[in-house]
C-alpha cells in the first residue's frame, strides 16, 4: 500500500515541485469537459508519481555515498583476492573504514533524532510517557482465528483477513436479497408516524442545506488531527494541511458536485478496516474485534463539514436524556440523574427495576433506509439527505491484517466507526426508540414533579428506570421487538444487566424466569462506574477499589526511571483523569481520610519515598504562582462538586438531573438560593442529599469562586425577592437587566437617569431602582459591598453568560487553588535573608515565569526550580542532617558552604559566573548586573524583550545544570561547556520543531544565539564588521 511520505516535504526542491505540479495540473485540466470527480481523482495519480520520484531521489541521494563505497569495496576485494598484495589490502581496508564511517554517521543521525524525540517529550504528558508507564502493550496482531464454532482454525494473515472480511461482509449486508428478514418501507413509515419528534425550523433547514464554502473546508483541514493513518489512497492529513490553499477550491467543486448528485466515485468510498481486539475478550473470534474504518482524508473532510453543521442542531432535536456525542452533554449527566432517581425510589419505596441494555454491534447494524426515513421525520431537507448519503453510495471495504489486504466486500448498512458523522447519525437513529418508550404509558417510569423519567442514553448505552416491572418489562420487550423489526437493532439479552429495588422476592423470581437478563444483586455497571441500589454503597463499590488501583499503579511506577517533574507529569496524565472521572460521575461526599490517603500516596510517589524538601502545598500551586501544578486532591474534589452545581446555570437546556433536584426545592430556585447566606436561605428540608452536599461545598468556596466577600456583581436580580417585598425581577429582566453588574460601572452605582436612558425606562421604575440600590448599600450584613468592586471572576462571568463549552472544572479548580494572601514561603525568606533585599511578589512571579517557552527540556526546568526552592543540600544544611559532613565548602575548603556561597560566592565558581555573564551580554546584547538575584533567581531590573528573556533563561539554566552535575566535586564547569550545552539545546529544539510540527514563535530567541555565533565567525575570519 502506497502512503504519502511526509518527510519529503522537508526538502525545498520536493516541496516546490509538488506545489508547481499541483498548480500546473489544475490550471491545465480544470476545463468544462472534465468533471470535478475526474479532476480530483486524477490529481492523486499525478501526485503519487511526483512523490514516488522524490522519495526515490532523496533515498538514492542518501544512499549514493554508501553505494559508491560498496562498489569500491567490491572492486578492491576482487583485486586483493586475485593479487593479494599489501597495496591492494590497504585499499580494501581504507574502503571498509569509509563504510564504517558512513554507517557511524548514519547511526549518529538516528541517535540525534531519537534524542530529539526524548528531548521534546521526556517526562512530559504525552504518548512517549504513556507507553513508558504502560505495564504491557496490548497485542494488536492476530495470531489465529477460530471459525465454524471451533471446527476450523486459520493462521495465515491473508486467511485471517478473508475470514474477518466474510464476517464483516455478512454484518454490513443485513438488507441483502439472501437475508431472511428484510425491512419494508411501509412498516418503517407506520412506525415513525406515531412518534412525536421535533422537526427543524425553516431557518435551520436553510442553514443546513446552504452551499459549502472554502472557509469551511480550510477550517476543517486546519482542525484535522495530526499523524493519523490515511485511507486507501494513502494521502495523509499533512498533505492536505501543507497544500490547503491549492486544494481547497477544487475540494469545494468536488464536494458541491457530490452533494448535488448524491454520489462520490467508488474509489473515494473505499475503506480499510483495521480490527482492534476488544479489551477482556478472546482475540480469536471474529465478533470480538472492533472494526475501525480508515477513510480517505478527503471524505473525512466532507463528513466533518456536515457533522459540524448537524452538531449545532442536535441539542434541539435529541431529548436531553441522550448525552452521548451531543454538544454540551456528558456521561456524568446521566450518572448523577440515576443516583438522584435511586434516591427517589428508596425514599418513596417504589418497586422498580433498573435495566442496562447491551446493543449488539449497534453502529454496524444501522439500516440506511430507516436512517433516511428518520432524517426526513426530523425535517432534514432532501438536499441534505442527498449530501449525507453520498457517503453511502456503494462503499466497499477491505480488512487489513499484518500488512495483508483481504478481498473487497460491499457495505449496505451501518455507520462506520472512524467517520466524524457516524456518532451523530446514530444519535438520530436511536432517538425514535427512546421516544417510543417515553410516550408509551405501558412502560412506567419514575415521576418527579410533572416529569416521568424512564430512559437515559449515552449513544448505544441505554439505561431504563422503570416502575411496575411486571407490566413495564413485557411492554418494553414488545417495543424493542418493534424497533428491531424496522432498524436491525438487536439487544443482547444475556449481557443486559437488570437490578431490582423494592421488588418482592416472588415477583423478582418470576421476572427472572421470564426475562433472560443478567440479574444483578447489588449494583449495575454503567459508563465505567458501579451504580448501587443504595446510595450509601457508592463509595465502597467505586472509590475503595480505585484506591487499591492507585496503590498498584504507583507500585509499578516505582521501578520506572523518571525525574521529579516526570513523576508529577505521570500523575497528571495517567491517574488524575481517572480520579476526576469518578469525582464527576459520582460527586458524593467523601471521607476526609480517603482524600488524605490518596494525596499522601501521590506525594510519597513524587518524592520517591523520601522526605519532602519543598512544602507539598507549594507544589500544588500553578507554575506562575511558584508551584509545579501537582494535583491537590481535596481541591479537585471540591471543584468537581462545584462544577456540577454550576450546571444549574446552563440554559436553555440544563441537564435532566438538575430538574430532578430542583423539584425537591419546591418554589425556591437553586440558582437563586445559593446567593443567600445560610441564615438568609429559606429552609429546604426535602432537597436530595446531593443537592445538600452541593450547597455545603458552595458555602465553603463562595468567596474564592466569586473573588469577593461582599455582594457579587454576578448576583441575579431574582435574589432580591428574598430581601425586597413584592419585588418583580421579571419586570427588570424583560428590559435586559438580569444581574447587578448591569447597574454598576467603574465601581459606582449608575444613577437612575443613566439607567433610564440606557434601558428606556419610565419614571414608574424609580421606586424599584431605589429599592435595589438600598440593598446594594445596606450596611451590617455579610453582603455589605466595598465599592469599587473587584473585577468579575471567571466563575462570575460564566454565571452571567453560561456556556456549555466552558471548562467548569478548570475554572473552579483555578479559583480554589490560590496561595494564602501575603504568604511568604520559607525559600523566599531564605533568599531574601541571604541576598539582603526584599523581593516583592511581582518579582517572584517574574522569576517563576522566566523559562516559559524558552525550552522543552525538563532537566533545565527542574534545575531552575530546584535552585529557586533551595532544594540542594549545601554543606551548611547537610551537616545538621549528617554529622559526618563538614559545613565547609567542598570547593574552596575555607568558607562555610551556604546556598549563596556554593552557588555564587565561592572563589572557585565566581570567575565561572563572570564568564557566563560575558556570554549573556554577547548573546542578548544587554549587560545584566552581576548579582545573584539576576543570574540565580532571574529577577533583574534590566528591561528585556521576551526573546531576550528566553535566551537568558537558557544560558543561566544550563549553567545551573552543569554546576549541579559536578555537585560535591572541586571541578568547576567551563564557559566552553556552557556553549556546547546551549548549542545542543538549540539543535534539539529546532530538530524537534521540524519533526513534530511545533509552532514557530514570532520572534525566535535562537536567532540571537545564531547571530552571536555568526559574528564570532566573522571576527575569527578577519572580516571587517
Amino acid at each position: 500500500m502506497w502512503r504519502f511520505n511526509d518527510s519529503i516535504l522537508s526538502d525545498p526542491g520536493a516541496l516546490a515541485e509538488i506545489e508547481q505540479t499541483l498548480a500546473e495540473y489544475f490550471t491545465l485540466n480544470n476545463t468544462p469537459g472534465v468533471t470535478p470527480e475526474t479532476l480530483w481523482q486524477a490529481h492523486k495519480a499525478v501526485l503519487r508519481g511526483v512523490c514516488i520520484k522524490w522519495a526515490s531521489r532523496l533515498n538514492q541521494a542518501r544512499q549514493a555515498d554508501k553505494l559508491l563505497i560498496l562498489s569500491q569495496i567490491h572492486v578492491a576485494a576482487q583485486a586483493n583476492s586475485s593479487d593479494p598484495t599489501p597495496a591492494h589490502l590497504k585499499i580494501l581496508l581504507e574502503a571498509q573504514a569509509r563504510l564504517s564511517d558512513w554507517n557511524y554517521k548514519a547511526l549518529l543521525y538516528s541517535q540525534r533524532r531519537l534524542k530529539a524525540r526524548y528531548y521534546a517529550y521526556r517526562d512530559r504528558p504525552g504518548r512517549l510517557l504513556a507507553r513508558y508507564l504502560r505495564p504491557t502493550v496490548a497485542a494488536t496482531r492476530i495470531s489465529h482465528l477460530v471459525l465454524d464454532s471451533g471446527r476450523k482454525t486459520v493462521y495465515k494473515p491473508l486467511e485471517i483477513g478473508n475470514a474477518l472480511a466474510a464476517y464483516y461482509g455478512d454484518l454490513y449486508n443485513l438488507q441483502s436479497d439472501s437475508h431472511p428478514s428484510s425491512i419494508s418501507e411501509a412498516r418503517v413509515d407506520r412506525y415513525l408516524s406515531d412518534l412525536h419528534l421535533p422537526s427543524l425550523t425553516s431557518t435551520q433547514r436553510d442553514g443546513l442545506s446552504s452551499p459549502f464554502t472554502e472557509l469551511e473546508i480550510a477550517t476543517t483541514i486546519k482542525s484535522l488531527p495530526s499523524h493519523k493513518s490515511p485511507g486507501p489512497d494513502g494521502f495523509t492529513d499533512i498533505y492536505y494541511k501543507n497544500f490547503s490553499a491549492l486544494l481547497t477550491p477544487h475540494l469545494l467543486s468536488l464536494f458541491s458536485s457530490a452533494a448535488e448528485t448524491g454520489r462520490f466515485p467508488e474509489e473515494m468510498l473505499r475503506t480499510t478496516i483495521v480490527p482492534l481486539p476488544k479489551p477482556g475478550k478472546s482475540p480469536t473470534l471474529c465478533p470480538n474485534f472492533r472494526p475501525i474504518s480508515l477513510l480517505n482524508v478527503d471524505v473525512k473532510i466532507y463528513a466533518k463539514i456536515i457533522a459540524n453543521r448537524v452538531a449545532e442542531l442536535l441539542p434541539g432535536l435529541i431529548c436531553s436524556d441522550q448525552v452521548g456525542f451531543i454538544r454540551g452533554r456528558q456521561g456524568p449527566h446521566n450518572t448523577k440523574k440515576l443516583i438522584d432517581l435511586i434516591q427517589v425510589i428508596q425514599t418513596h419505596r417504589l418497586p422498580s427495576v433498573l435495566l442496562a441494555l447491551d446493543a449488539e454491534k449497534a453502529f454496524d447494524r444501522v439500516d440506511w433506509m430507516f436512517l433516511r426515513k428518520v432524517l426526513l421525520k426530523f425535517g432534514f431537507p432532501v438536499s441534505v439527505l442527498q449530501s449525507i448519503f453520498a457517503l453511502y453510495a456503494s462503499p466497499t471495504a477491505s480488512v487489513l491484517t499484518a500488512g495483508f489486504l483481504s478481498t473487497q466486500f460491499g457495505i449496505r448498512n451501518g455507520t462506520r466507526q472512524g467517520c466524524p458523522l457516524s456518532p451523530l447519525l446514530y444519535a438520530l437513529v436511536i432517538e425514535p426508540l427512546a421516544q417510543r418508550i417515553r410516550q408509551d404509558d405501558g412502560v412506567a417510569g419514575i415521576m418527579v414533579g410533572p416529569t416521568v423519567y424512564k430512559i437515559g442514553l449515552f449513544a448505544d448505552d441505554i439505561l431504563l428506570t422503570l416502575t411496575e416491572p411486571t407490566d413495564s418489562l413485557p411492554r418494553l420487550s414488545e417495543l424493542l421487538t418493534e424497533y428491531s423489526a424496522v432498524s436491525f437493532h438487536k439487544i443482547n439479552l444475556p449481557k443486559s444487566q437488570a437490578l431490582t429495588i423494592n421488588v418482592p422476592g416472588k415477583v423478582r423470581e418470576s421476572l427472572k424466569q421470564t426475562f433472560q437478563f443478567e440479574w444483578r444483586e447489588d449494583y449495575l455497571q454503567y459508563l465505567g462506574v458501579k451504580i448501587s441500589k443504595s446510595p450509601d454503597q457508592l463509595f465502597d463499590l467505586n472509590y475503595k477499589p480505585f484506591l487499591a488501583h492507585i496503590k498498584q499503579l504507583l507500585f509499578k511506577w516505582k521501578r520506572k526511571s523518571l525525574s521529579w517533574i516526570g513523576r508529577i507529569a505521570a500523575i497528571k496524565m495517567s491517574l488524575l483523569p481517572k480520579l476526576l472521572y469518578y469525582f464527576r460521575t459520582i460527586p458524593i461526599r467523601l471521607p476526609k481520610s480517603y482524600l488524605d490517603e490518596v494525596q499522601s500516596l501521590l506525594n510519597h510517589y513524587v518524592w520517591n519515598g523520601k522526605r519532602p524538601r519543598v512544602p507539598n502545598r507549594l507544589l500544588n500551586l500553578p507554575i506562575r504562582r511558584g508551584g509545579l501544578a501537582m494535583p491537590h486532591i481535596h481541591l479537585y474534589h471540591r471543584a468537581a462538586v462545584l462544577a456540577s452545581l454550576a450546571e444549574y446555570f446552563h440554559s436553555p437546556r440544563p441537564p435532566q438531573w438538575t430538574a430532578i433536584e430542583q423539584s425537591f426545592a419546591k418554589q425556591y430556585l437553586i440558582t437563586t438560593v445559593i446567593w443567600l447566606t445560610r441564615r438568609q436561605r429559606p429552609p429546604l428540608p426535602d432537597i436530595l442529599p446531593l443537592t445538600r452536599w452541593y450547597l455545603h461545598v458552595w458555602d465553603m468556596s463562595r468567596t474564592l469562586l466569586l473573588n469577593t466577600t461582599s455582594l457579587s456583581l454576578a448576583t441575579p436580580l431574582e435574589v432580591l425577592t428574598h430581601w425586597i417585598a413584592d419585588f418583580d425581577s421579571a419586570r427588570w429582566t424583560s428590559r435586559g437587566i438580569s444581574h447587578l453588574h448591569q447597574l454598576i460601572s467603574g465601581g459606582k452605582i449608575l444613577t437612575f437617569e443613566m439607567i433610564q436612558q440606557r434601558y428606556r425606562l419610565t419614571e414608574a421604575w424609580r421606586l424599584s431602582y431605589y429599592q435595589i440600590t438600598s440593598v446594594i448599600r445596606r450596611p451590617g450584613t455579610s453582603f455589605q459591598p466595598t465599592l469599587p468592586q473587584a473585577p468579575l471572576s471567571p466563575f462570575a462571568r460564566f454565571v452571567i453568560q453560561p456556556s456549555t463549552q466552558a471548562k467548569l472544572l478548570s475554572i473552579c479548580y483555578a479559583a480554589l487553588n490560590v496561595p494564602l494572601p501575603d504568604h511568604t514561603w520559607s525559600f523566599q525568606k531564605a533568599w531574601e535573608g541571604e541576598l539582603g533585599i526584599k523581593i516583592p511578589p511581582q518579582d517572584w512571579e517574574r522569576a517563576f515565569a522566566l523559562d516559559r517557552g524558552a525550552y522543552r527540556c525538563t532537566s533545565l526546568m527542574e534545575v531552575r526550580r530546584k535552585v529557586l526552592y533551595r532544594w540542594y543540600l549545601v554543606p551548611a544544611r547537610e551537616c545538621h542532617v549528617n554529622h559526618k559532613v563538614s559545613p565547609i565548602c567542598w570547593r574552596c575548603e575555607r568558607l562555610k558552604g551556604t546556598m549563596i556561597h556554593v552557588w555564587w560566592e565561592c572563589e572557585a565558581v565566581e570567575p565561572f559566573w563572570r564568564g557566563v555573564a560575558g556570554l549573556v551580554e554577547k548573546a542578548i546584547g544587554l549587560a545584566i548586573p552581576f548579582a545573584p538575584a539576576d543570574f540565580l533567581l532571574g529577577i533583574s531590573k534590566v528591561r528585556m524583550d521576551r526573546w531576550q528573556k528566553k535566551l537568558f533563561s537558557v544560558i543561566t539554566s544550563s549553567t545551573m545544570l552543569l554546576i549541579a552535575r559536578s555537585w560535591k566535586q572541586q571541578r568547576v564547569p567551563t564557559v566552553r561547556e556552557i556553549r556546547d550545552m546551549v548549542n545542543n539545546t538549540r539543535d534539539y529544539e529546532l530538530m524537534a520543531r521540524h519533526i513534530y510540527d511545533f509552532p514557530q514563535p514570532e520572534k525566535d530567541h535562537w536567532s540571537l544565539w545564531d547571530s552571536m555565533l555568526a559574528a564570532e565567525c566573522t571576527v575569527d575570519l578577519g572580516v571587517p564588521g
